[in-house]
């Protein structure tokens, strides 16, 4: 649950992002929700974010790339790393891309989230107390 777009990178088919400031109805960010608003997958929002920015967590984004630019660039499901040999940054906005692609790798990782960091499980031998249904909670703060 959060408004964070950084956490479009985590969606998958078995995971979702809830939203509760959308309107009802749009609230759980499935894979193809994001595709539908950014025109790109879960798995290249790194990439994308690179290029356009993300003001939240102060990165500029290559100058003069927005939404729809960045979309297009990365279409058919290309990566930062495989759009350097795609050919689509000799032309147009493309070499804007390619003067500060170092910066925008940089930036990419930066926004990129690390899946590798292991979480300790360890069992505690106890039963864990009930949780109240998310709903209730929502509810109970007002957010729905």
């Amino acid at each position: 649950m959060s408004r964070d777009r950084d956490y479009c990178q985590l969606v998958t088919d078995r995971v979702s992002v809830l939203n509760t400031k959308m309107r009802s109805g749009h609230r759980h960010i499935g894979p193809a929700e994001v595709y539908a608003r950014y025109q790109v997958t879960p798995t290249q929002w790194a990439d994308y974010r690179a290029l356009t920015g993300d003001p939240a967590d102060n990165i500029p984004g290559v100058h003069g790339i927005g939404a729809k630019t960045a979309a297009t660039l990365l279409a058919d499901g290309l990566t930062l790393d495989e759009l350097a040999a795609s050919g689509r940054l000799n032309a147009g906005r493309g070499r804007v891309v390619r003067e500060q692609f170092d910066l925008a790798l940089k930036w990419r990782d930066m926004i990129r989230l690390d899946h590798s960091i292991a979480v300790p499980v360890a069992p505690t031998g106890q039963v864990s107390p009930l949780l109240p249904r998310p709903a209730d909670v929502i509810e109970a703060l007002e957010l729905w």
